[in-house]
């Protein structure tokens, strides 16, 4: 079942996290761009990836799996806005921010997991009725 990413409200927001990433992590010096902003890049732009490979997919449990991916990233991304920080390495208020999109997209993609799983048993359930009529 091939979806479009852009219809998932996980994409839009997987997707306005990593730009807001991007464009906060261009301001950090050299040495810190170079190193942990390329992480936290790494790991913001991994979530919309897996979320656009999951649309991709052609079974539902191959679309769960990426799903799981994404919010693997997002909850990555999450912990490395908290260091950065915690140490000073962006402002709080811009770093506030950030973590508090990276947690909306991680508890929006552990909302549409759930759906995904009830949907698959739900599945699973009515082929086994029919087979047994």
């Amino acid at each position: 079942m091939i979806r479009e990413p852009e219809s998932l409200k996980v994409h839009v927001l997987a997707d306005a996290l990593a730009l807001d990433i991007h464009r906060v992590t261009t301001t950090l010096p050299e040495l810190e761009r170079m190193i942990f902003g390329a992480q936290l890049r790494g790991t913001s732009l991994a979530a919309p990836l897996h979320i656009r490979a999951g649309c991709a997919k052609p079974s539902a449990e191959d679309f769960l799996m990426e799903l799981e991916a994404a919010a693997s990233a997002a909850a990555q991304c999450h912990y490395l806005l908290t260091l950065a920080r915690r140490v000073g390495m962006l402002p709080e208020e811009t770093c506030v921010v950030l973590e508090e999109q990276a947690l909306h997209l991680l508890r929006s993609l552990l909302l549409l997991m759930k759906a995904e799983r009830s949907r698959i048993r739900t599945r699973a359930v009515n082929a086994a009725q029919v087979t047994n009529v």
